[in-house]
């Protein structure tokens, strides 16, 4: 069923089944193209089948009400109904701050089709259900648009944020596994260092997004504080005594998640903190994630003109002018969406701060940036892991070849030798264009053979672990 706009203004078109309000926000914030996910509709309307449930239990709603709105709810939420009711929800992200022209929007539609389910039980066309009297009763925009902003994110940060990372996480951990025993040239500075081991370097990357792991779920126990109940200033008024507690109990069940009222009704309303610290932690992810897509990007330069210590795969041709060129696109994508976020947080930060009296007029486009957030770091962290960091194979003739030239080698026989005898050897070396063991030789202090041998040891006790042959080349 296509929407049509009404012609006359103020008027809902009779093939659409929101009313008034739906219409005149269409007219008055006809602001670019984002609307409001599915996901985030459905949490809307969760909020109002438990509601009419809640309010049923209190005496509120009539049974026969109760039950063509929950009828209601339950046909929008039905997957294979999707397509036949998704367009019933148009309005923009760019509309009034407490998000009020999509919560009656919701009212609109739910009471249209709770009408229509009276209808056909009483065999009348008299409508009884009204969008503000019954399915927005004990409720305000205030305190519902909220509720389901945070239940739309922890929906979200379990369903989809979680599994794509725990699979990038487990594709490190493949990597750290399968380069064991490998050492490669470090780098601080972007200059030679001490050798690191490979699946070292693997499991670093690894930490950094177990810290962010962390981060997210710490932060979610303020995204699980519902706003619900607090109605238009956080007083509660207008809904009954344990309303907020009942309904927050009715979505824990729902969607499995430990939803429970805000003990403040005031900062619930008035605030956003939650929402602010879990995009917080979603920018410590995407910081943990651009450092890890930059050094696949600079380990995998060349072939012959770059670090070239790392082959990434060669999904695509990567110029549509230099035949045979790889580029490493899946890196150069993942860090865009890091920048993205990056952004989003921002706008995130600057909308919560300007929380005034008792309402935070920004919640759309807060909640529009975690979402976008959300989508965006759990799709490019599963491409990466499939498309990249599994791909990944070590250019083992460039890395041994590193390591052979890696004067840096010497620091671990400092201890022995001294600071000023082992950067003689360093020098020597350089400024001859030979190895440590040949400028250890060319100075008279040891053989190349008893001087490979020393540094040979020396790497083995710095790492405490057999080393591969390549690993140990003599230098």
């Amino acid at each position: 069923m296509k929407n049509k706009r009404s012609t006359d203004e103020g008027l809902p078109a009779k093939s659409s089944l929101w009313g008034k309000q739906t219409e005149l926000s269409l007219q008055y914030f006809n602001i670019g193209q984002h609307t409001f996910p599915r996901y985030f509709i459905c949490a809307l309307v969760q909020i109002k089948k438990a509601a009419a449930q809640v309010n049923y239990s209190q005496g509120g709603l009539p049974q026969d009400i109760c039950t063509a709105i929950v009828a209601a709810c339950d046909d929008i939420l039905q997957p294979q109904f999707a397509e036949q009711y998704d367009e019933q929800f148009p309005l923009r992200i760019w509309q009034t701050g407490s998000g009020t022209q999509t919560n009656m929007n919701v009212n609109e539609v739910i009471a249209s089709l709770a009408n229509q389910h009276i209808q056909q039980q009483t065999h009348s066309q008299q409508t009884r259900i009204h969008a503000n009297d019954h399915i927005n009763m004990s409720q305000s925009s205030n305190d519902v648009f909220p509720s389901a902003m945070h239940i739309t994110v922890a929906e979200l940060n379990r369903d989809r944020l979680m599994p794509s990372l725990r699979r990038l996480q487990q594709a490190l951990q493949h990597k750290q596994d399968e380069f064991s025993g490998e050492l490669a040239v470090g780098r601080t500075h972007l200059m030679d260092a001490l050798p690191v081991p490979i699946s070292g370097v693997f499991s670093g990357y690894a930490r950094q997004l177990s810290a962010a792991q962390t981060a997210l779920e710490d932060s979610l126990q303020a995204v699980y504080l519902l706003a619900i109940g607090g109605t238009a200033v956080g007083t509660g008024a207008n809904a009954p005594f344990n309303f907020g507690h009942l309904l927050a109990h009715s979505l824990a069940q729902q969607y499995q998640l430990p939803f429970i009222k805000h003990d403040n009704g005031f900062a619930a309303v008035s605030g956003e903190e939650g929402l602010l610290r879990y995009s917080a932690a979603l920018k410590q992810l995407a910081t943990s994630l651009f450092k890890l897509a930059s050094d696949v990007k600079l380990l995998g330069s060349g072939p012959n003109c770059g670090f070239n210590e790392w082959h990434l795969p060669a999904n695509e041709p990567g110029s549509s002018i230099m035949p045979g060129k790889v580029n490493p696109t899946q890196c150069e994508a993942l860090s865009m969406v890091c920048l993205q976020v990056f952004g989003n947080d921002l706008t995130v930060s600057l909308s919560a701060s300007q929380g005034q009296l008792q309402l935070n007029t920004y919640r759309p486009v807060i909640i529009h940036n975690v979402m976008e957030s959300i989508d965006l770091l759990s799709d490019a962290m599963s491409s990466f892991a499939e498309h990249c960091i599994l791909g990944l194979k070590l250019n083992q003739g460039q890395i041994d070849k590193n390591m052979q030239n890696n004067l840096s080698l010497i620091t671990l026989l400092a201890p022995q030798l001294g600071y000023d005898v082992s950067a003689s050897i360093v020098n020597e070396a350089h400024n001859k264009q030979v190895s440590l063991a040949e400028a250890a030789e060319l100075l008279g202090l040891y053989s190349q053979q008893e001087f490979s041998t020393l540094l040979k040891k020396h790497l083995q006790a710095a790492f405490d672990q057999p080393l591969h042959a390549s690993s140990s080349a003599k230098n």
